[in-house]
């Protein structure tokens, strides 16, 4: 008997205290349906020696159920931002050892044979797990809740592990949503990075990322087959997984980055819905936008923060005038306070929701309208939208940069502002471009970008002209230093508007390689 089917889960990691929360919650007992039933599972991961399935993203596991064996094949994609959709494939087998043979796909089975060789299939890791497991009815479908509390073993070492999986039973992926929605309404929610396969790979191999360190850049699939509409869906997975990640980063530690790259995913996604705002535009679309946005305004405040101190004051420390120690203790102070309300502001019961709602837009088709046009406008190639698109943005970066010797503060911050704007979409459709069409044109926008960040941190020194460092004799010198390092910054702008001016010309003369 074999079963094959594409699962749909939606994951969490949990804290010791919030497995009771969840277990008493309220809703959860509203929504059950029938009894929850409470299993001890034992998965036994096979893989060879230099794990030649999971390179080749594919997982072999046989796992006890009771007095059964189960055999598991999973195969395909990775999590994103919680979501899990692999293919599975299970079929019963008689013990604990593997039995290819006994794999109801073909081509997956030959797949398996291939990338093992003659190498030996070898026990890689544990997993212990004890599972409570209840189905949910909401109205758009059945989900099952498990919670999984248990840890991996590899060899001598162990991992803890806490979890909260909503499986798909029936139904729309809204569904899985709607219920994370009611279920995880109290603390950040923590989206599992990885399946319990990938966890256990890790720590086979003795490997300790950190499990809050900032992350950067896009991750997302990019292919001249796909349509407009699968490209979109995609960036928005990938900006949900770096906001959801950099979110939890900020409330961690206090590494820059953490913050920095926060408001650099908020705008990759604001970014996102302007870009493809002619197949997409909708309330929701625009409601998602403005919460983006208001995130945006408030984890900015600790970015500038740190920009003023680590950018601004502290390389021209050592040659101001004995007040910028002052300057840069009360810009410090000032800090402080900043982060703990911008932590206090990530931890609210709002950026849950933020995050569910995308990522229910992201999976469920949230920008379709009744207009019987959207329908061509989606399914059109993405290489043809991306053209217009980019097109379309260069064009508006040519007319903001047209008087570039005569443009006055305002108008190179929107000038910049369209520099950052190409630079997204450009990110979005790099996939598309040769990389030897695509390195010249993003070394030299990169470089202009850097230009016209200086000049915009050069702007924001003139707040420092605010700063109390306290008494009298604190606000005097304070005042000294802070007049020094706008002036030596100030004069570091003048040669860097003389660079903008010549890497804009380089720009210009650079392919554009999407025309």
């Amino acid at each position: 008997m074999s079963a094959s089917n594409m699962e749909a889960e939606l994951k969490f990691e949990l804290q010791p205290a919030e497995i009771d929360r969840l277990r008493n919650h309220a809703a959860l007992r509203e929504l059950t349906v029938g009894r929850a039933t409470t299993r001890t599972l034992l998965s036994i991961y096979y893989d060879t020696a230099d794990d030649a399935l999971f390179n080749a993203g594919l997982s072999l596991r046989v796992r006890k159920d009771g007095r059964k064996w189960i055999q598991t094949v999973k195969q395909g994609k990775a999590v994103r931002a919680g979501l899990s959709t692999p293919m599975e494939l299970e079929v019963s087998v008689p013990g604990a050892e593997p039995h290819l043979d006994m794999i109801s796909a073909p081509e997956v089975a030959r797949e398996i044979v291939r990338r093992i060789g003659e190498a030996p299939l070898l026990a890689r890791f544990e997993t212990r797990m004890r599972r409570t497991i209840r189905t949910l009815k909401v109205e758009e479908g059945d989900v099952e809740f498990a919670l999984d509390s248990g840890e991996i073993v590899a060899g001598e070492r162990t991992l803890p592990l806490l979890e909260a999986e909503l499986e798909l039973l029936t139904g729309s992926l809204g569904a899985l949503y709607e219920v994370a929605r009611l279920l995880f309404d109290d603390g950040p929610i923590r989206f599992s990075p990885l399946s319990k396969a990938a966890r256990g790979y890790r720590l086979a191999r003795g490997e300790k990322p950190d499990p809050f360190a900032p992350q950067t850049g896009l991750v997302h699939r990019m292919a001249a087959e796909m349509t407009a509409e699968e490209a979109y869906a995609d960036i928005l997975r990938a900006c949900l997984d770096r906001i959801a990640h950099n979110r939890l980063a900020t409330i961690a530690g206090d590494d820059p980055e953490g913050p920095h790259q926060l408001r650099v995913a908020l705008r990759r996604l604001r970014s996102a819905f302007t870009v493809f705002a002619p197949l997409a535009d909708t309330a929701e679309t625009h409601r998602l936008d403005a919460e983006a946005k208001r995130i945006g305004q408030l984890v900015g405040g600790l970015r500038d923060a740190d920009v003023i101190i680590s950018d601004i004051v502290q390389p021209a420390a050592s040659r101001a005038p004995d007040g910028a120690k002052a300057l840069i203790a009360t810009l410090e102070a000032r800090r402080v306070k900043t982060r703990a309300n911008v932590i206090a502001g990530l931890s609210e019961p709002s950026l849950n929701a933020f995050l569910l709602d995308l990522g229910r837009y992201a999976e469920t088709r949230g920008w379709l309208t009744e207009n019987i046009d959207q329908t061509a406008l989606l399914a059109q190639p993405v290489a043809d939208f991306a053209a217009s698109a980019l097109e379309r943005r260069w064009k508006s970066c040519v007319k903001g940069a047209a008087k570039l010797q005569k443009l006055n503060i305002e108008q190179r911050h929107a000038l910049r502002k369209k520099l950052k704007s190409l630079r997204y979409a450009v990110e979005f459709f790099a996939g598309l471009a040769k990389p030897r069409k695509l390195k010249p044109f993003v070394a030299e926008l990169k470089a202009l970008q850097d230009v016209f960040g200086y000049l915009n941190d050069v702007a924001m020194a003139r707040k420092l002209i605010d700063i109390d460092p306290g008494s009298r004799t604190d606000r005097d010198k304070g005042l000294l230093a802070a007049g020094y390092v706008m002036g030596w910054h100030q004069a570091n702008a003048d040669h860097a508007w003389a660079a903008a001016k010549a890497r804009w010309k380089a720009l210009e003369k650079v392919e554009k390689w999407w025309a």
